[in-house]
């Protein structure tokens, strides 16, 4: 070894080779010279000028070296803006199939984020392939591991796939200018570093909480796994960014803030990778927020473009309102009532933000428009407040909103639903001769609990129709019915799994006055029992008995079209009772007399009309 000396001469004086590494070129120099180290290089020569003018080194020679120059000589000056930091300068990394082709070490093996041959496409070694040990770089043996091992041997390369090639040979090509990946800006090295670093550290198992210095980075796996991910997210970009950003969302606690939600991806995105280069992230990351996030995005997100503030399709319920011309709170009841698709969420302070879709704000204006209030629809449906309650609780009408469906103040009824309320009459040859309206048996009636639903029912199911004009509906209120048809309904729902009635609703059965049926007991035509129940019962089996055997005179003329008084003149036939017979209110004959006479009729053989 030469000792050291204020003149030293270097009798073996090997010249550098375009892009080799600087440290690798100077583990040669103190090889071919007997140095064992590169410390012992270091204590012959002051600093790295002085070897360099020892070596006779021209300025193009010294160009052609890339990488520091160890540090007992100081800090190194580098160009195209990178750092000591950025290289390695404990491990040796290398290619075995290049140092078979030349033995001397390739200045960007010692940046610390590269891990593939570019040439060969392999992963780069760290180890020895005999005994696994690292390579130290104050070592001066380029070819052999202190076992003996030639690291230029190998067993076996590990490939490595096209996509992380070509964004290694992208990242290596930074160091002569700026490169870019087809699709994206040209970064420079020290730009490309720098994405490697923040967004390597992202993957869908992962997300660091302080995304600043990489532990172990000098380490080839580390290496690998940061171009791996970054390498996977830009080969299939954007659909592999976005797969990214999902797995954040779904997994963050808060939904309440982008910051929040998306942490430190956030702050990577608009704080450490702010410069323009990497602009591409921020626009891709706005956009997926234009598609996947619920919430709303306001002008409070300086950070975000003004057009991606302007083009979120997500609105508050206060400017949905605005724009749709309705109130808030028909909004608000619309998404309550889950009418209208919204989201809500909380924020820390307990206030709740609610927000939907602005492709939602026609929907809400067709909605509202085509609502009426409770009180509009019992005015258009010429009923009380109460009675539209009674159909909207028997789900004959049914709200959008609703106090019993997210405790609104307003109802909001589909106008459609009313206009299924509203009753044209039946065509008919005569009109019955009484017709009552709804309205009036409301009033009138006393119905009991649930009848009038089960009333509108009969209607909708055409058991009771409508009479009137067909080509004039009128509301539910105002539509007339047959006042006998409608009696005898109501006394059939009354009397349904009864076997026996009382007087005065066999009356109501047959549609006569109370005093007339009691006159039909009296004379023994209408048969009652005594029962359980108090007073005398009416079973049903006699009320169909006296229907099928007798018939009122008024029930009898009506079925012929004449007026009862000439018909009871010019009739044969004697009545069974009736005023002129035993002080009855009203005459009956026997059915089949009638009958009798209608037949002699037709033979000619009795009065002539």
């Amino acid at each position: 070894m030469i000792a050291a000396n204020d003149n030293c001469v270097l009798p073996l004086r090997p010249r550098p080779i375009a892009g080799e590494a600087t440290l690798g070129f100077l583990m040669r120099v103190a090889r071919a010279n007997g140095y064992e180290t590169l410390r012992q290089l270091g204590n012959t020569f002051r600093n790295f000028d002085e070897l360099c003018q020892a070596l006779d080194l021209s300025v193009e020679e010294r160009q052609a070296l890339y990488g520091p120059h160890p540090s007992f000589w100081g800090p190194s000056a580098l160009s195209n803006g990178l750092t000591a930091a950025d290289f390695n300068h404990t491990q040796m990394r290398w290619c075995p199939l290049c140092l078979r082709e030349s033995v001397y070490l390739r200045g960007p093996w010692l940046l610390k984020i590269s891990c593939v041959c570019n040439r060969h496409s392999i992963r780069l070694y760290e180890r020895c392939p005999s005994c696994g040990s690292t390579q130290r770089l104050e070592r001066v043996n380029l070819e052999q591991c202190a076992c003996g091992a030639w690291l230029a041997a190998t067993r076996g390369v590990d490939r490595i796939g096209e996509p992380l090639v070509s964004f290694s040979r992208a990242v290596e090509a930074a160091i002569a200018d700026k490169s870019a990946l087809a699709g994206f800006p040209a970064m420079s090295l020290p730009e490309w570093i720098r994405l490697i670093g923040y967004l390597g550290q992202y993957s869908e198992t992962f997300q660091p909480a302080k995304p600043g210095k990489i532990a172990n980075l000098h380490q080839l796996n580390t290496a690998t796994t940061l171009m791996l991910q970054v390498g996977r997210l830009l080969d299939g970009w954007p659909e592999n960014f976005h797969v990214l950003l999902t797995t954040i969302q779904r997994q963050a606690d808060s939904q309440s803030s982008i910051r929040r939600t998306f942490g430190s991806l956030y702050r990577a995105l608009y704080t450490d990778l702010s410069g323009e280069c990497f602009q591409f992230l921020r626009d891709e990351f706005e956009r997926y927020l234009l598609k996947h996030w619920s919430g709303v995005v306001s002008k409070r997100h300086r950070a975000f473009k003004p057009e991606t503030v302007a083009r979120h399709p997500r609105v508050t319920l206060k400017q949905a309102a605005k724009k749709a011309g309705v109130a808030p709170s028909t909004v608000r009841h619309f998404v309550r009532a889950e009418v209208i698709a919204g989201n809500q969420i909380e924020l820390p302070s307990g206030r709740k933000l609610r927000s939907i879709d602005e492709q939602s704000l026609k929907q809400i204006a067709v909605l509202a428009k085509g609502c009426v209030t409770l009180g509009e629809a019992a005015k258009e449906l010429a009923l009380p407040e109460r009675r539209v309650r009674e159909l909207i609780s028997a789900g004959i009408l049914k709200p959008l909103v609703s106090r019993t469906n997210g405790n609104a103040a307003t109802w909001l009824i589909p106008r459609q639903q009313v206009q299924r309320l509203f009753f044209a009459g039946t065509e008919a040859s005569h009109l019955p001769p009484t017709t009552i309206s709804v309205r009036h048996i409301l009033k009138h009636w006393h119905l009991r609990d649930g009848e009038f639903i089960m009333l509108i029912r009969a209607i909708l199911e055409c058991h009771i129709q409508p009479v009137g004009n067909p080509t004039e509906p009128a509301p539910l209120g105002n539509i007339l019915l047959a006042e006998q048809q409608t009696r005898q309904w109501r006394v059939e729902k009354r009397c349904e799994g009864r076997v026996s009635l009382s007087v005065d609703e066999a009356a109501q059965w047959l549609g006569l006055k109370q005093q007339v049926a009691y006159d039909l007991v009296k004379q023994g035509l209408l048969v009652t029992t005594k029962d359980k129940l108090p007073g005398r019962r009416v079973p049903l089996a006699s009320l169909e008995d006296f229907q099928a055997a007798y018939v009122s005179l008024a029930e009898y003329a009506e079925s012929l079209k004449r007026a009862p008084r000439w018909l009871l003149q010019t009739l044969s036939v004697r009545p069974v009772a009736g005023p002129t017979i035993d002080g009855s209110r009203q005459y009956f004959f026997r059915r089949s007399d009638l009958y009798s006479e209608a037949h002699n009729d037709k033979a000619g053989l009795n009065y002539s009309k």
